[in-house]
């Protein structure tokens, strides 16, 4: 049930935000429209402002579908969530209701888990200061930062969310939510490789909306690159466990259960829907993640599952297979249509396409502006300028195509500057601590949701890897993961 609403939902408001786009008339009040739903059904039943929360997130992309000057869906929905739980915790505090510990005491004694997050909130809130106080613009600062702001839901998010089954119902608005994504990029790459009627529109839709890249030439097969991608992409991991038989023998001889939230056959469709959207969005940094995240995967199945090696390889064989074949059609279609970016193209030496040069002639400006300040950082909103020499940014006027930003695509070097090398720390501190707690929850025997700890698990991997080459862990996609994976392996039901 929660599936197929999911579904429905996801696929209507993918077409109430081109309808939106085609007519802004519709934009503002559509979100006013959003805003009171949200606010007043978070603050009836908390559990579904979380659901929305996630859903938005899994499917929005950079979270611009319904969109009005600043106003975006994104925003809205964030503030529509964290106003009504913020509420209910003023009103339960003012009653002076401590039963069951409802909004404090989130996390068990010792947890620690509590200070770093303070400590974190503390490390940023010194970047949006160092940056004002260094006179960087107020926008670029904003816009900087915004993305970290996410972590603010974090308590609100653990102390609504307390049970398996409300994790179930996650799990499933997010197979819902790769399967719109594995059509709508299917969509998108058909209607722009033949050329039909309105591809000037969605293609304008696409990128006005922030919903992704679209490379190519009309009439030609063309990439098609959606931030949202990255949901199928952990995807993968955390419903490929579940396609293992249950219960599962593990190296210690007993029977580990395998609790899914979906039927085989839809379980099966999510896996392939996944594949194919990580395929065709033909982005490496997502398929180094992606093959870290593996490697990790399979080590963990060998190593507590080694009784059912033949199962695990076929398993593992299964998947390649799908691989293979979303490579097929998409070099098939590209053959056929005469592709300007293709899986061999982007598998070669990255330094030889334009893109991946800009990234690598980044590096050494960027570090130069991290050795400036490399304790505390410059602050969120720091300039860097460097030569990319890529060709839409060539001009008479800018020859060496020299590009002035704030935002880069190296993460862990993005943070490093905005908040230092201390602030790097503390944040991967953090997640340390998420990654011991999720370690510690597949090592715990008997458990029916071992697996699914375990896919989660190799997610993580996957995102601190990706994070090298391409920033997720400053935005809200990478951030929503990490409050995912601590809903995951928080201590209740194990």
């Amino acid at each position: 049930m929660v599936f197929k609403l999911a579904l429905f939902s996801m696929l209507l408001l993918e077409g109430v935000s081109l309808l939106a786009f085609v007519w802004p008339v519709l934009a503002l009040p559509l979100l006013m429209v959003v805003a009171a739903a949200v606010f007043v059904l978070a603050w009836r039943r908390p559990e579904f402002g979380i659901y929305l929360l996630f859903g938005e997130l899994f499917i929005g992309s950079r979270g611009h579908l319904l969109e009005y000057k600043f106003l975006s869906l994104r925003v809205v929905v964030f503030m529509a969530v964290f106003l009504a739980w913020a509420s209910n915790v003023i009103l339960s505090i003012a009653k002076n209701l401590k039963a069951e510990n409802r909004f404090f005491g989130l996390w068990p004694q010792n947890d620690g888990l509590g200070w770093k997050y303070s400590i974190l909130l503390i490390a940023i809130g010194w970047g949006i200061a160092n940056g004002a106080l260094r006179g960087n613009s107020l926008s670029n600062i904003f816009y900087d930062a915004n993305g970290y702001l996410y972590l603010l839901i974090l308590p609100a998010v653990i102390s609504v969310i307390k049970s398996r089954e409300q994790i179930e119902k996650l799990l499933q608005i997010l197979a819902a939510a790769i399967i719109v994504i594995a059509l709508k990029t299917l969509t998108l790459f058909l209607w722009f490789t033949f050329g039909w009627p309105g591809v000037a529109t969605l293609y304008h839709w696409v990128m006005a909306r922030d919903i992704g890249e679209i490379t190519g030439e009309v009439g030609s097969a063309s990439r098609i690159f959606m931030q949202s991608q990255f949901w199928a992409l952990m995807g993968i991991f955390i419903f490929i466990p579940f396609t293992l038989p249950s219960p599962l023998p593990s190296r210690e001889g007993n029977q580990e259960n395998n609790s899914s939230p979906l039927v085989g056959e839809v379980r099966w469709g999510v896996i392939i829907a996944a594949i194919f959207s990580v395929i065709f969005s033909l982005s490496r940094s997502f398929w180094l993640g992606g093959t870290a995240g593996a490697v990790f995967l399979v080590a963990m199945l060998l190593f507590y599952f080694r009784e059912r090696f033949m199962k695990v390889l076929r398993l593992s064989a299964m998947l390649i297979f799908i691989a293979l074949v979303a490579v097929g059609f998409l070099s098939a279609v590209g053959a056929l249509a005469g592709a300007s970016v293709t899986v061999a193209s982007r598998s070669g030496n990255p330094a030889a396409e334009a893109a991946g040069g800009a990234r690598l002639l980044l590096l050494p400006e960027l570090l130069a502006e991290i050795r400036e300040a490399p304790i505390f950082g410059k602050g969120f909103g720091e300039l860097v300028s460097y030569k990319s020499y890529l060709p839409d940014r060539v001009r008479p006027d800018n020859p060496d195509g020299t590009i002035t930003a704030y935002a880069f695509e190296w993460g862990y070097l993005d943070t490093a500057l905005k908040v230092g090398a201390l602030g790097l720390i503390i944040y991967l501190l953090f997640v340390g601590h998420i990654f011991a707690k999720g370690w510690k929850a597949v090592q715990i025997q008997n458990s029916k949701f071992k697996m699914q700890n375990l896919g989660v698990l190799s997610g993580l991997v996957a995102l601190l890897v990706l994070n090298i080459t391409t920033p997720y862990l400053n935005h809200p996609l990478g951030i929503g993961y990490l409050l995912f994976a601590i809903l995951n392996f928080k201590n209740f039901e194990f």
